[in-house]
């Protein structure tokens, strides 16, 4: 294969990491084809440039993608969407009562949710959201919870 031919799939390697993420077995192989290009280029032979390919992909796979991988694995991913309302706090507008169903409460971020509990909780209490449950808000009583709102 000429230099141009291992240029080409270097390129072809890249291009398969870019739409399979994460695994990082195909960026090590597109390096070892940039390599084998290079010492195409330098003159070498095919049995050499080969050689180059499959050397330099094989110690990338064995030392590159584990540490890629870890780093990639360090930061754990953060909740999105109705999953990252778990934790926060909330202020009850309407009295929440198990037996009916009823109940309000408000997110800091000013957002209006029906809430639900596990047992009954007056108006003016802090509570922090446990979990979505469809169009309702689980809340559970606050470790501090003043008796005003702030």
């Amino acid at each position: 294969m000429t230099a141009l031919w291992w240029l080409i799939a270097s390129i072809v390697f890249l291009v398969i990491e870019m739409v399979t993420p994460g695994l990082f077995f195909f960026a090590c192989m597109a390096m070892g084809a940039l390599a084998a290009s290079l010492a195409s280029w330098m003159g070498a032979g095919p049995w050499t440039t080969w050689g180059v390919f499959f050397l330099t992909s094989t110690l990338l796979v064995l030392i590159v993608a584990p540490l890629a991988r870890r780093w990639m694995n360090r930061i754990p991913p953060s909740p999105v969407g109705l999953d990252s309302l778990a934790g926060q706090r909330a202020y009850v507008v309407q009295a929440i009562d198990p037996a009916t169903g009823e109940g309000q409460v408000r997110l800091d971020t000013g957002a209006l949710w029906r809430g639900i509990a596990d047992r009954p909780i007056s108006v003016d209490t802090w509570v922090e959201v446990q979990e979505v449950t469809g169009t309702r808000l689980r809340v559970r009583l606050s470790e501090a919870n003043p008796s005003t709102k702030e």
